[in-house]
């Protein structure tokens, strides 16, 4: 869906296995949210005070953050279905909602995300940490300047939100580099500090980070993407991005349960020839309905979508064609993301409490 291929974030209603496996996914999550919340709840106690300017209220503010995201995509989802049941009229929420409720809560989160880290227990130091973050503040600036020298002036969204993803990424290894003295010592020294790091630092780090990846695919994929529609016949080529896709015919194929129609395009960069992409319009005699086969190449980061539409009497042969820079970006940040919660819940004392203190000697001494 994140593809575009998907025009629905409803999709997977008309095949029933894809709801049942989503179904499945809410049951485990927030399930097992749930679950684990009720088993701990009897062991929460009420912590001590702390200053608003402190780690402990950088985690309140993230919180406050997520759970106002949670709400509006709960109500930009319910709120439909809510209005047609009570009035019978329907109306379609979709990504200009999102993007005018998204964009003023997680910019703010985004920016005072690499404060969090930096920040004291208790009571913290906010223009301390803020002198700590000029270079990455600084990465950032750079990174909008060029971005914004290479698109040629324009909206300032785009440059804006990768200087924001590079700040987020730099801030995040700002911890890491002081706390090893990566830019000070000898790079042994610097290694053997590392190594001593407790694992929810690194855990941390690596989780900040691949946030700040996956925003570089979110907005390469949103900002940056081309889709050409054109109606080819063999023989004929559509292009994208400096790729040449060249039609060469179609074939008919059978399934075990399916007729499948398919296309042959032979890709080319700049001449060389790169791969070659199928896609395909099945059929499912015995069920009555037909499914597209979308054929998809990855080139490094980036990938090519390209599907086929229905065949015109003429001949000819309707086709959509997706370019998607930087989308695998949007995954492998979550893969990154994922390890460093691993770091952090692999890390023992987050797991085992402080020993209690010994008693004294005089209450371990039996009574006389």
């Amino acid at each position: 869906m994140r593809s575009g291929v998907l025009t629905s974030v409803h999709a997977f209603a008309t095949d029933p296995t894809r709801g049942v496996f989503i179904l499945a996914i809410l049951l485990l999550f927030i399930g097992g949210s749930l679950t684990l919340f009720a088993w701990r709840a009897p062991l929460l106690k009420q912590g001590g005070l702390f200053a608003p300017i402190s780690r402990e209220g950088a985690l309140v503010l993230n919180n406050l953050f997520l759970v106002s995201a949670c709400a509006t995509v709960f109500i930009g989802t319910l709120y439909p279905l809510a209005l047609e049941a009570l009035t019978g009229e329907k109306i379609s929420v979709g990504a200009p909602f999102f993007n005018a409720t998204f964009v003023p809560l997680f910019v703010p989160l985004l920016i005072a995300m690499p404060f969090g880290p930096l920040l004291a227990w208790k009571r913290g130091d906010l223009l301390g940490v803020a002198q700590r973050l000029v270079g990455a503040a600084g990465i950032a600036a750079i990174a909008v300047a060029v971005i914004f020298a290479m698109e040629g002036g324009g909206p300032l969204l785009v440059p804006f939100a990768i200087g924001l993803a590079l700040y987020v990424m730099a801030g995040a290894l700002t911890e890491i580099v002081e706390r090893t003295g990566l830019l000070k010592v000898p790079l042994a020294t610097a290694f053997a500090r590392g190594r001593g790091l407790p694992r929810s630092a690194w855990g941390a780090t690596f989780a900040h980070f691949g946030l700040g990846i996956t925003l570089l695919g979110v907005i390469g994929e949103t900002q940056w993407s081309l889709e050409r529609v054109a109606e080819l016949k063999p023989g004929q080529s559509i292009s994208i991005r400096r790729y040449d896709l060249h039609f060469d015919g179609v074939a008919a194929r059978q399934g075990p349960n399916y007729r499948e129609l398919a296309a042959h395009f032979t890709v080319r960069r700049h001449g060389d020839f790169v791969g070659v992409m199928e896609p395909a319009k099945r059929s499912f005699p015995s069920r009555g309905t037909a499914t597209t086969q979308t054929a998809l190449m990855t080139r490094g980061v980036s990938q090519l979508y390209l599907s086929l539409g229905d065949p015109n009497p003429d001949g000819s042969l309707a086709v959509r064609l997706y370019y998607k820079p930087l989308v695998l970006l949007i995954w492998f940040g979550a893969v990154v993301m994922v390890i460093g919660g691993a770091l952090s819940l692999s890390d023992r004392r987050l797991r085992v409490g402080a020993p209690k203190p010994a008693r004294s000697k005089a209450a371990l001494s039996p009574a006389e």
